[in-house]
């Protein structure tokens, strides 16, 4: 693959800091890591996971979770993209003490049959039970059939419950969250009369902060952890001060030029001057993971100070107003896209000029050079 112009930098240590911030809100953590870390690089997280003694961790595949084991990660990974799996995902799971997710009766069946074959071996597994997303898991009424299943098979050992809430980000849902929360500790009371060990995680960073989770035990941080906060704009914005962005991606400025009054630039000539100004072009574009039609607002950072994006974003290429920067750009300046110094653009910032959200955000520009 061929490395883009577009670089991605990652700052480790304000990815200590924010999940410190989140230790001392008093529960055990399972840092979500999946999806290459929403960008910024599964492995050094992981790193940093096992630094700060975090003995839980949330991948995607199996094979994230087979990376991460290999890098040197000792916790419990819990794979939780689960599909009916094969023999080599069971053998995988097995290898590198991944415990992977299962979700249906499909799945189930299928890891049971295929540990019959292998005697005297017991698989751990995470149990997922649906308590209103309405995406994966046991429903509340299939949960007691579900833990007698296992319990009779003798080849798997649920370790961990796990469900998701849908709008724990959102306050004037509370009412929604507590049915989820409701029905969660029920099937975990359930599973727990034949397996007490069990570990019980239904909260993300919304949960944590708002001490939604009663029996479960462990929270699953994600945006949070990448410094940016799920309940912004709410009611309980402020519950997640503290935090620090992760992530931060610049590229070169490779053309600078004057742009009469009258003249258009870009595909569809969608910017005309109405006076002079000046133009340059930064190495980014849509195939670098920028979105194609910004809104008005939409800017980046040229030595810290914010120029707006003008014109139609190219493939590899997006057209900035420089008129107003108070020093002479040239080519082979550095532009932020996310982060850098001064008036940074944050990855909320750019989610509100794309219509998404900041995990899209990163997840998208992180697909880019590593730096």
């Amino acid at each position: 693959m061929i490395p883009s112009s577009c670089l991605v930098h990652t700052d480790w240590e304000n990815f200590r800091h924010n999940l410190r911030i989140l230790m001392r809100k008093g529960k055990s953590l399972m840092p979500v890591i999946k999806a290459n870390a929403y960008g910024h690089g599964v492995l050094p997280a992981s790193e940093v996971l096992s630094e700060l003694g975090i003995d839980w961790a949330a991948i995607g595949t199996l094979e994230e979770g087979r990376q991460v084991r290999d890098h040197g990660y000792r916790g419990n990974i819990v794979a939780l993209l689960s599909f009916t799996p094969g023999q080599e995902d069971v053998s995988l799971a097995l290898e590198k003490n991944i415990i992977p997710l299962v979700h249906d009766w499909k799945g189930l069946k299928a890891f049971d049959a295929i540990m019959s074959s292998r005697h005297g071996s017991v698989l751990d597994i995470a149990v997922k039970t649906d308590t209103g997303m309405g995406r994966l898991g046991f429903s509340p009424e299939e949960i007691e059939e579900a833990a007698s299943f296992i319990a009779a098979s003798g080849r798997l050992r649920p370790v961990l419950l796990i469900s998701h809430l849908a709008v724990a980000d959102e306050p004037e849902h509370d009412e929604y969250t507590a049915r989820q929360a409701d029905l969660f500790d029920r099937a975990a009371e359930t599973l727990r009369r034949i397996f007490p060990d069990l570990r019980c995680s239904l909260g993300n960073t919304a949960g944590l902060v708002s001490h939604t989770e009663r029996c479960g035990d462990i929270c699953r941080p994600g945006l949070a952890i990448y410094g940016y906060n799920p309940q912004f704009g709410t009611s309980r914005e402020g519950d997640c001060e503290g935090l620090l962005p992760v992530m931060s991606v610049s590229v070169p400025l490779i053309s600078v030029r004057t742009l009469r009054k009258g003249e258009s630039l870009g595909y569809g000539l969608s910017y005309t001057a109405e006076s002079d100004r000046l133009v340059g072009w930064a190495a980014i574009g849509y195939a670098d993971g920028y979105r194609r039609n910004p809104s008005p607002e939409a800017c980046m950072c040229v030595n810290g100070v914010r120029v707006p994006v003008i014109g139609r974003v190219a493939m590899q290429t997006t057209c900035l107003d420089l008129t107003d920067l108070p020093f002479s750009p040239a080519p082979g300046d550095t532009v932020h896209v996310l982060g850098g110094p001064g008036h940074a653009v944050s990855a909320q910032d750019l989610a509100d000029w794309w219509g998404t959200i900041p995990y899209e955000v990163t997840c998208l520009l992180g697909k880019n050079t590593r730096n």
